[in-house]
């Protein structure tokens, strides 16, 4: 029996035979050093005791809103400039560097769905807009608890649509996500692809969390090392999501999981993740869905990283690393006609 085929069980007398799983395209970067153990130590003893307190009082009326303004303190690219604009149901902000050229990143922060907008992220956008070389659409998407997740995807979906309604080609669009946001990359495209839309050149997703259910997740070894996330946050995560689905009139249940779905149109994928992350097993989840619907997908993992460890460019070199891979991805999926000309 070939390589690519396993037995199941006999049923009704026949023996059944299922492709095994196509081997996922990962690159491993290894990582780790006095920086990252220094970052780590700090959130372990800061934000990840308040993430637990907070799953145990979920519903609690938090100002989610004030953890934004955490992201002024952080120092965006010199010269970056902003651009306000207006969605059917939220607002969006355009960023844009000296280095801009003729391609869009649509940027759908993290956050869990309930914190971050227009600050929190300002740093690490403004650095992906310089490396891609591209304006970065923020989008500041409705959120948890006040809005369900669909309310999310709708405006992301909106934000590609309104790229594309301003003439920029769906060969020039790359969306991108970290955490939270990497949900919604994955749904935006399976949204636009429902819409009748082109898909977008590629789709980036740091550390994404893909699965609101967090048993396997909980499971992993990467639960016992994660400086973030205490085990139990899914359970106060899962709180707050099916009580904004009620209040919607929606069915009470926890949003699907993109690697459920159909993917076979979905076009090339980049997602990074670290192994010491709670959120790791989604990355190879959906690295993996990707691969046996035939998408072109690379999963790159870096060791000893906190989630989302991306927006520490600047003072950790495995950071800076892994916003050069995002660029190459960038360009090699949406090549910029005017960067090609002047190479």
């Amino acid at each position: 029996m070939g390589a690519q085929t396993r037995l199941l069980p006999r049923e009704r007398g026949r023996l059944s035979v299922v492709p095994a799983p196509k081997p996922v395209r990962v690159t491993r970067f290894g990582g780790g050093g006095f920086r990252s153990d220094l970052l780590a130590h700090g959130l372990r003893s800061t934000v990840k005791p308040f993430i637990g307190f907070w799953s145990h009082v979920p519903l609690l009326p938090w100002p989610y809103f004030l953890v934004d303004y955490v992201g002024l303190a952080m120092k965006p690219v010199s010269g970056t400039t902003y651009e306000r604009i207006d969605l059917p149901h939220c607002k969006a902000e355009v960023l844009s560097t000296p280095s801009v050229e003729d391609r869009v990143v649509v940027y759908l922060h993290g956050g869990a769905f309930v914190v971050g907008g227009r600050f929190l992220h300002r740093q690490l956008m403004s650095r992906i807009a310089e490396r891609t070389r591209a304006r970065v659409v923020a989008v500041e998407y409705r959120q948890l608890p006040k809005h369900p997740v669909s309310s999310s995807i709708a405006d992301a979906l909106d934000a590609y649509r309104h790229v594309l309604e301003s003439g920029v080609p769906a060969s020039k669009v790359v969306v991108m996500g970290d955490s939270a946001g990497g949900y919604l990359t994955f749904q935006l495209a399976l949204a636009a692809q429902q819409a009748g839309l082109p898909m977008p050149a590629g789709l980036v997703a740091m550390s994404p969390l893909i699965d609101f259910d967090g048993t396997v997740k909980v499971a992993a070894p990467s639960a016992e090392t994660c400086a973030l996330f205490p085990s139990h946050c899914f359970e106060g995560l899962g709180q707050v999501v099916l009580r904004a689905s009620l209040r919607a009139g929606e069915a009470v249940v926890l949003p699907e999981a993109p690697s459920r779905a159909a993917l076979h149109e979905l076009p090339p994928s980049l997602i990074q993740a670290s192994s010491a992350e709670m959120v790791y097993p989604d990355s190879v989840s959906m690295a993996q869905a990707l691969t046996d619907a035939g998408v072109d997908v690379e999963l790159q993992v870096w060791d000893h990283q906190v989630h989302v460890f991306q927006a520490a460019a600047g003072l950790l070199p495995e950071a800076d690393q892994a916003l050069d891979e995002i660029a190459d991805f960038v360009d090699a999926v949406a090549p910029d006609s005017l960067w090609a000309l002047e190479a």
